[in-house]
């Protein structure tokens, strides 16, 4: 039997308990058992080619309904869309849940929406040919079809680029950067983790031996004067508008791929200036002619469209528990994405299989204590938003006691309910096949995820991490007190072609890592929800005092764990 053979029928069929002394797994450590006939049910659903519908959700999100920028009509349709699949697969409380109301009126974070509708790009002399890019977020267009030469603007300081540019910029196309020095990609672009590599992440980082000074002596450094003085660096862009250019060309990475994110939310559209990200090959090409002396001339279409105070929200569903429904696991990732391709690997596939761990727990009707809940987030991107603020509303507690406007638009204390909740899994590295799980450095929990991963680990997921890692939705609960967790994950692509760049569409996912990812989410929600106990907190400092009584001799603290 060749291996895919075994992965999709031997592998998806019930599993049974693996051994350690003639003993149960569970039972050897002392730990609860588990139910691998349930396990079984939910593995040949998602593993197998006939019941699968991970790719089906994926293709629908990412090709029918495209990119979900946050405050965007993209991400509004993307998000009903969801719901009614949530609806169709039995799912209770399935709906669009709206960010709290802002007392700042500042829409938390986002006083304006916005989105792409039309974008043509093209040089016109002294050759013809079409140019690779996107506006960046929240930047105008062009209003109509405008014409401009190309000039190349590498000053930064303020004085020299007055003295070359002044009364030299209106209606030129601005190339803010020299063109880059493109590497050959010699290496794989594609990864997955080696064991050595998986075996180093489950290793604790070591501190320095008592004695030593890490890297060997260094010399003193030198004291550096206070600068309380110091001023922001120069607004080039600010500049350009003032001086009437058409817009700001600017390019990185190379090899066809481009970083196409955000500029200011804040800032009204006619105080701004189009910006444009440009595939290196084509911004090369303009900047070196225009450096041999050739005018180059672009004629553009652009439209943005802009929306005041959008409506912001995550994307909600669960599975009530039969006996404490009170009790709730939550897995998700976020949903938002950026504009220029349709957000496949960051983060619309994990979006896909999170919806069908929640179909196949469903399906299979997988016994649930506790109450499984999927939380798909919003304004990730721009600072974890929607989670933080999810986990503010429903369990208090972010970096400090969080404040709600009451009735009469007075801030009060959000009371903090950490009893109820068990436990939240992200799902937010790439598209690449679980390898493990970060234990955020809650050496408690480290053996119940050991026993976890046991009816996983043909499917490649083998190590738990002791170290803690950042930048997504986990750290929003992380940070409460709350017991947040992130899976490691083959990066394939991820870096450097897809991670917020052009590239980022369905054909970056890999069907069968999509599958296996769906039966091990789906499996760790069904563990959490049916533990015995409660997950194991990490010590936590004590509660701030209460708003208006600062805390004497000490930093702000997060709030302590129950």
């Amino acid at each position: 039997m060749n291996r895919r053979s075994f992965l999709t029928t031997a592998a998806a069929g019930a599993i049974t308990p693996a051994l350690v002394g003639g003993r149960a797994f569970g039972q050897s450590w002392g730990q609860a058992s588990i139910n691998y006939d349930a396990i079984g049910k939910l593995r040949a659903e998602a593993l197998g080619e006939k019941t699968s519908q991970v790719m089906k959700t994926a293709s629908y999100m990412m090709d029918v309904l495209g990119p979900r920028l946050s405050g965007s009509p993209g991400i509004r349709k993307s998000g009903d869309w969801v719901v009614s699949q949530m609806k169709k697969w039995g799912l209770t409380g399935a709906g669009l849940e709206a960010w709290p109301e802002d007392p700042t009126g500042t829409n938390n974070g986002f006083p304006r929406g916005w989105q792409n509708s039309k974008f043509y790009f093209h040089a016109v002399a002294p050759n013809a040919f079409p140019i690779n890019g996107m506006s960046i977020a929240w930047t105008p267009g062009t209003n109509g079809l405008i014409r401009g030469e190309c000039v190349l603007v590498t000053e930064t300081e303020e004085k020299d680029l007055k003295a070359s540019w002044s009364g030299k910029l209106r209606g030129k196309w601005v190339l803010g950067q020299a063109p880059i020095e493109m590497k050959a990609q010699w290496d794989p672009v594609a990864k997955r983790y080696t064991r050595e590599q998986l075996d180093g992440l489950e290793t604790p980082a070591r501190p320095p031996e008592q004695g030593a000074t890490p890297g060997g002596p260094q010399p003193p450094r030198p004291p550096q004067p206070a600068n309380n003085n110091r001023t922001p660096p120069y607004n080039r862009n600010e500049f350009f508008r003032s001086e009437g250019a058409l817009g700001i060309l600017s390019t990185n990475k190379g090899h066809g791929v481009v970083n196409i994110l955000g500029g200011s939310r804040t800032d009204a559209p006619d105080r701004q200036i189009p910006r444009i990200a440009v595939e290196a090959e084509h911004y090369g090409r303009i900047a070196r002619s225009v450096q041999q002396g050739q005018n180059v001339t672009i004629e553009a279409d652009i439209r943005n469209d802009w929306f005041d105070k959008p409506e912001m929200f995550n994307v909600v569903g669960e599975i009530r528990g039969s006996e404490r429904p009170e009790e709730i696991v939550i897995i998700g990732g976020h949903f938002d994405s950026f504009h220029s391709a349709t957000g496949a690997t960051d983060n619309g596939g994990a979006c896909s299989i999170a919806l069908e761990a929640m179909r196949i727990l469903k399906a299979t009707k997988t016994p649930l204590k506790r109450t499984v809940r999927v939380c798909l987030w919003n304004g990730e991107e721009q600072g974890l938003i929607g989670s933080r603020l999810y986990v503010a509303d429903h369990f208090g507690g972010v970096r400090g006691v969080p404040t709600r406007a009451n009735a009469r638009g007075e801030l009060v204390p959000v009371k903090r309910d950490h009893g109820r909740f068990q436990g939240y899994f992200n799902l937010d590295n790439g598209a690449g096949s679980i390898r493990g799980i970060h234990a955020q450095g809650n050496g408690a929990i480290t053996p119940i995820f050991r026993q976890w991963i046991e009816p996983f680990r043909d499917l490649g997921m083998t190590h738990v991490s002791s170290r803690r890692t950042g930048s997504t939705d986990h750290v929003s609960f992380d940070n409460a007190g709350l017991p947040g967790f992130q899976f490691i994950q083959d990066t394939l692509e991820y870096e450097p072609k897809t991670h917020h760049t052009n590239m980022d569409f369905y054909e970056a996912l890999q069907p069968e890592d999509m599958k296996r990812n769906s039966a091990i989410l789906a499996g760790f929600a069904m563990l959490a929800a049916n533990h015995p106990t409660m997950l194991p907190r990490q010590p936590r400092p004590s509660e701030p005092p209460p708003i208006g009584q600062p805390q004497q001799g000490a930093p702000p603290t997060r709030p302590a764990a129950p």
